[in-house]
Formats: C-alpha cells, structure tokens, sequence
C-alpha cells in the first residue's frame, strides 16, 4: 500500500485528477445552459456526463503510465478524502444516469380542473411582482404595475410560456424556494426585480434566474425619469426574450407601446391594474377614466377602462347596457388610437358574448388571441365564450389552457370543474370536492362561491347552495335572506309560492330579473317552467351576463320542449365558430 501511495504522488496523479474534475464540473455547467437554450432531450445530457465520467478514468489510465515523475506534496489523508469525493461523485452520476428525472407535481393535484402536467417548456417565464423599495407602501400600486406591463409585453410573444398575473403574483410577499415556484407554475426561469420610486426618478433592477439551477442568466439596473419608464420596460421584455431564444415578430419592434403618455396618466392607469386586479370593479373603472381625462389619447388605458365596464354587471348591481354600451365605446376609442391593443378586443368579445352578438364576439376574440397568443385573460374569456354557446368539449380545452398558463386562477379551475360535472369527466363526489378545496383556498372570490352555488343547486344539495348564495350576496352588497329564501322555496313545496312572488316583485331581487337566463334559471327551479320560457323570451330586451347557464342541468326540464327550442334558436344557439367564422370577418 506504501508503495502504491509513493507511486501516486511519482506521476502527479492527484494533480490530474483534480484538473480533470474541475474542468469536467465547469463543462457540465455550460452544457446545462446550452442544453435549456436549444431544448435538448434529457438522454443527450445523460449521455455527455457519462462520457465525462467514462474519460475520468481514462485519463487516470494516462496519468498512469504517462504522468511527469517528480515531487508532490499530497498526504494521505488528502488521498483519502479524493477518493471519497470520487466515490460520492460516481454514485451521483450513475444515478442521474439511471434514474428518470423528477417532474413537478401534477397539475391536477395542484390545481383542481387543470390537465394532466406536461414537461416544463425551457421557453416559459413568471415574472414575480417586483419589489417595491419606495420606502412607501402606497406606491405598491406602482410596482405592481409595472410588473403586469412587462408581463403583458411578454404574453405577446409567440412560442413563450407566460405565467397570468394571478398566479405570479399568488407569491407576492414569500420568500419561496425558486424551484418550487417554477413547480408550481411550471416554468423554467423566473424574472424578479425592484421598482424605487422618488418625484420623477425611478430606478429599476431586474434579473432573470433558471428555476432548475438558481443560475442567474441576466440582470440589468436602469435609472430613468418617469416620462421614459415604457422604454425601461421595453428593454427588459426584449432582454428576456432574447434570452430565452423566442424569435421575435419584427427585431425593431417594441413590445411596450412607447407613445408619449402624461406620468399622471400613466399613474392612474397602473392604479386601474392593481384594483381591477383584485376585481374592485368599480374603482378601477375611476381610476381609468380619469387616466384617460388626463391623456385622451392612452390607448391602452381605454382598452382597460373597455375591460372594465364590460366586468362592471357582473360584479354589482350596475345596468348591464348602460356599462357595455361604455366599454363599447372605450374599446373602439383605443382601437382608433392603437388597432394591436388585444385587451381592447377581449372586451368587445365579452360585450358581445353578454349581447349575445356570437359572430362579433368570435371574431373579436380570435382577433385578440392572434396578437397576444399567450394571454391567459383572452384565453379565458374565449372559453367562457364557447361555453356560452353551447360548446362545452371546446370550452374545457380551451380553459384548460388557459390553466396552463394561470395554474392558481380560482375563476379558471372553478369553470374546469363545472364543464367537467356538466360532461361527465367528474362524478358529484370529485367536482364538490374540488370546489370545496377552490373554496377554502379562495374564500373572498365572489365568483368561487356562485359557481360552488350553482352545482349545489343541480346536486340538489340545497343547505350548502343558501350557503354559497348567502356568501356571493354579501360579498357582492346584495340581501342574502332574500337569495336564502329562492333556494328554500326550492327545496321545500310549502314554500316555493313565497319564493316565486319574492323573485318576481322583491326589490332585494331586482337584478335578478334584469338578467333574462339569470331570471329563467331560478323560475325553472321554483318550478316556473311557462315563466321561465317567457323571461327567456325576453332576452332581446335585457340580454344576460352568465349565457353559460342555458346549458347547466337547471334547464333539462325543459331542454326537450319546442318552446325552449325555439328561444334557443332565436337566440342564435347551439353556435358554430367555425362555421360562421367567415361571417365575422375571418381573422
């Protein structure tokens, strides 16, 4: 043994081994990134590092026989721990050669209503809400809004995974493991950064991480006045972009609309993005509207002004044609101005949609999504969409996208959970179940709780739907006694003639009978079926924010009937896009 230790430190072979692993370490480490850049199987990168492992040896072999004798200052107890190193080192290559790589948990144990995971795209990115570093926590609207803008820049980009704002900015304020967020939101690297704000001076630092190593692929520091912050965050989506390899539409573009737009205007309409954010309908809509008093000439700020109105029905009681005859006009005011702003043509499709307008909301959708293929809104509207007309397999493919791109959204898993129990992919048991865990994780999201009410309702599960109802009724400053007493009279005969004269002369109901199919679905319930026929008669007249509900189970009663037969097919229903495409102007 004595021997064979002199004969070691003769040819220098501790030294050669050492170089060896440091150079096949440094080596590995670019194979990595490159094998991210160009998106190479696994098995390649397998088979290189054996191949490093297998040249190990040879070199040794070299070292051997052909190593330069001389003096070297290696103990024993150095030996021994370079043959320890080498053998933890060899076990772990034998088992990346062996075992398969770990995939991120399965999106549908993640998130109720999303499809099975799939392997993470190299070409994805979250951006996580920057810091705010104002020492003020009032400019967190700031922040936040210049994370949604680059964000949405990013959506633009063909061929590139964008994680939604909902589920990015699910990690606000946690010091979470990198890698459980890219997990998570299945996504290869993460943007983060910082927004300091002081009078008209903002300095903004931004980096992009691999989620799989924590290795930091750019980062980069700007300090600017506020009249240029669209250039700032222009440059950061084309930095990503590049890095990532996305080609771009044009290489001279922006990808951030740089027209000059008033700081106060520009203020407003970050403070829209937060509240709408957060679905303070109302509020945002002031807040755009005097973004737009201040610069008439925001285009993008119409469009989420036109966004805004079009939500406004559905979260208060607001007039329903009043508000979308609004977005209407703020979405043709931004396309006047800009006619590539997306937002502004997923507001006219959910107008249309409510209007039940189904060749112009088509159209308006496709138009949307071919500009900005990887919105998680505009992909979401367009389901709701297609569930509306009658088309469920298409609507669930469609939100099932949509969840790939927002896995947190509790909108998108709750709509996935009710195609499902309406195409019978779940059993009663599984979709409760999976509204149920929506609910715990969501317990202020007015529309979780209508949707939990609606498929109580068609279980016929009538103590846990006056549950939901009471529950979406104060979180929308309604009377909850008075929707209490709708599910009661439903569930009891003794007391379905005072629900009946409560939903139609109650003023605490109102805007339920403002809704045609919102009012037919409660009629039909209440056993109302000739009420029911009427009030969708009169759809023409009152329109309908929720059309999806023509094809809940309230309606089979009635779904045979050649009276609702023909209201469908006034209404212009079951709809076709692909076959009145070409009515609404194509792409």
């Amino acid at each position: 043994m004595t021997d064979f230790l002199q004969r070691l430190r003769e040819r220098k072979l501790v030294q050669w081994a050492l170089a060896y692993v440091a150079a096949a370490f440094a080596l590995i480490q670019v194979l990595d990134v490159v094998a991210q850049r160009f998106d190479w199987p696994e098995q390649i990168e397998r088979l290189l590092i054996l191949a490093l492992a297998i040249g190990f040896f040879v070199t040794l072999v070299l070292a051997w026989y052909h190593g330069e004798k001389g003096a070297q200052r290696v103990t024993s107890t150095e030996l021994l721990i370079l043959a320890l190193l080498l053998a933890i080192g060899g076990g772990m290559l034998w088992r990346a050669a062996h075992v398969a790589p770990t995939r991120a948990p399965d999106a549908a144990q993640r998130n109720p209503g999303q499809i099975t995971a799939q392997p993470v795209p190299a070409k994805s990115v979250a951006v996580l809400p920057f810091v705010n570093m104002s020492g003020d926590a009032s400019n967190e609207y700031f922040s936040d809004g210049i994370t949604e803008e680059i964000l949405n820049a990013l959506a633009q980009v063909p061929n590139l995974k964008v994680a939604a704002r909902t589920s990015a900015f699910a990690f606000k304020g946690k010091e979470e493991d990198l890698r459980k967020v890219g997990e998570v939101l299945d996504v290869a690297t993460v943007l983060e950064g910082s927004v300091q704000r002081a009078g008209d001076e903002v300095r903004i630092t931004a980096q992009l991480i691999d989620t799989r190593s924590g290795f930091h692929l750019w980062s980069e520091k700007y300090d600017r006045k506020l009249t240029s912050i669209f250039a700032v965050e222009d440059e950061i989506s084309k930095a990503i972009a590049d890095k990532l390899q996305v080609q771009l539409a044009g290489a001279s573009e922006s990808m951030v609309a740089q027209k000059s737009v008033n700081p106060r205007a520009h203020d407003f309409y970050l403070r829209g993005l937060t509240l709408l954010a957060v679905r303070s309908v109302s509020n945002a809509v002031d807040a755009f509207q005097q973004a737009v008093a201040i610069d008439p000439n925001y285009a993008q700020a119409w469009a989420a002004l036109a966004e805004a109105q079009a939500l406004l029905p559905a979260y208060g009681p607001k007039p329903a044609q009043t508000a979308y005859a609004r977005s209407l006009s703020a979405a043709q005011r931004a396309l006047d101005l800009d006619p590539n702003v997306a937002l502004a043509y997923v507001a006219q499709g959910m107008v249309y949609t409510n209007q039940m307008q189904w060749p112009e909301a088509d159209h308006a959708f496709r138009r949307a999504l071919a500009l900005a293929p990887g919105d998680a809104e505009a992909l979401n509207q367009y389901a709701q969409f297609l569930d509306g007309v009658g088309q469920l397999e298409p609507a669930l493919a469609e939100m099932e996208h949509a969840l790939q791109r927002d896995p947190l959204s509790a909108v998108s898993a709750a709509i996935c959970v009710q195609l499902k129990l309406q195409l019978h992919h779940y059993d009663a048991a599984t979709a409760t179940a999976q509204l149920e865990k929506l609910l715990a994780e969501h317990p202020a999201s007015l529309f979780v709780h209508r949707a939990a009410a609606i498929t109580y309702l068609a279980l016929r599960r009538y103590p846990e739907a006056e549950t939901q109802l009471r529950a979406a009724a104060t979180l929308n400053g309604l009377d909850p006694e008075a929707k209490a007493l709708l599910v009661r009279g439903m569930a009891d005969p003794a007391r379905r003639a005072a629900a009946v004269q409560a939903l139609e002369t109650s003023p605490a109901n109102a805007e339920l009978r403002r809704d045609a199919i919102v009012h037919a679905f409660f009629l039909i319930q209440l056993s109302q079926p000739d009420r029911a026929l009427a009030a969708l008669d009169d759809y023409a007249i009152s329109g309908s924010t929720i059309p999806q509900l023509l094809w809940k189970q309230a309606f089979n009663p009635i779904r045979n009937d050649p009276r609702f037969k023909a209201v469908l097919k006034k209404m212009g229903l079951p709809y076709t896009p692909d076959a009145a495409s070409s009515k609404a102007g194509g792409e």
